[in-house]
């Protein structure tokens, strides 16, 4: 009989069928083995999340081209042509359009992952299974919705270039290097998600200030606005956030505009594993008194 390191341990002095659950011992076992023991749980609660997002909507998965074209349009209206931000000679629609595609992701996932104790207290308090399916399965479901985004931005892409707009896109290197963005950008936000879980499950009134949260995040990253136009004296200030790197790195596969240097994509990188090991420690810990907190 498998067992898993979730402190599943089979007793086989008195049945072989007996199995007896006792919590790890240690915050470093994060049961990684159980995501895959409960692969088919997994799956099902994408396709939840998928299907209870849209159900009983007029239009469905169409929203998920609505909503960014929509921002996309606000965006170019108030930025480019009132507050006249430069766009480093990118097609507005486009520059503003590259920026809330993959910070739409990020924000979407933080704040559903953020939300995962209060979210599922009625299941997670009757049910036994590992507790992180339920976060990675926001994270990939999320991933359908970008995947559909990135297709329209790559059209919208091609559209302008064959119009002869003066940006230099890069899409051959962009549909090899923008899934190493994309993990990042799954690693960062649940990582994220993950730590703020943790503190909701006892502080609740966290909840209703997480999305005011994500929107200061937005406005702290260069999703409306370009890194390089930062004076560089104060630019490592904002490669502090560890998504400015991939929004602009981002950006500069899809329309030619600056990229940011190698140290500071280290730097975005380091701290997203950081983020990671620290958010997984304080999901675990938190699952295991989280019956007692509720």
């Amino acid at each position: 009989m498998s067992t898993s390191t979730a402190g599943r341990v089979a007793d086989t002095t008195h049945s072989k069928y007996q199995v007896r659950i006792r919590a790890s011992q240690t915050w470093l076992d994060f049961d990684l083995a159980g995501l895959w023991e409960f692969r088919d749980l997994f799956f099902l609660l994408v396709r939840r999340d998928f299907v209870v997002k849209y159900k009983q909507t007029i239009l469905g998965p169409l929203w998920f081209l609505i909503q960014p074209l929509l921002t996309t349009a606000v965006f170019t209206i108030i930025f480019s042509r009132v507050a006249g931000l430069s766009t480093d000679g990118a097609p507005p629609v486009l520059f503003y359009l590259a920026g809330t595609t993959i910070w739409n992701y990020v924000s979407q996932t933080v704040n559903v992952t953020g939300n995962t104790f209060s979210f599922n207290e009625h299941i997670f308090t009757r049910v036994f299974f590992p507790r992180l399916v339920v976060p990675v399965a926001v994270a990939c479901s999320n991933l359908l919705a970008l995947g559909v985004q990135l297709i329209t931005l790559l059209g919208f892409t091609i559209y302008y270039k064959i119009q002869g707009n003066p940006f230099e896109p890069r899409i051959i290197l962009g549909l090899c290097l923008v899934p190493l963005l994309i993990l990042q950008s799954v690693v960062l936000s649940l990582a994220c998600g993950l730590f703020l879980s943790a503190i909701t499950a006892k502080y609740r009134d966290l909840t209703h200030i997480l999305p005011f949260l994500l929107q200061l995040w937005m406005y702290a990253s260069p999703v409306i606005y370009s890194a390089s136009h930062i004076p560089e004296g104060f630019r490592w200030i904002v490669y502090l956030n560890p998504v400015a790197s991939i929004i602009e790195n981002f950006k500069s596969l899809f329309l030619g505009t600056p990229p940011a240097s190698f140290q500071e994509m280290l730097c975005s990188i380091l701290m997203t594993l950081f983020f990671l090991f620290v958010g997984l420690i304080l999901f675990r810990r938190t699952e295991r008194t989280f019956a007692d907190v509720v």
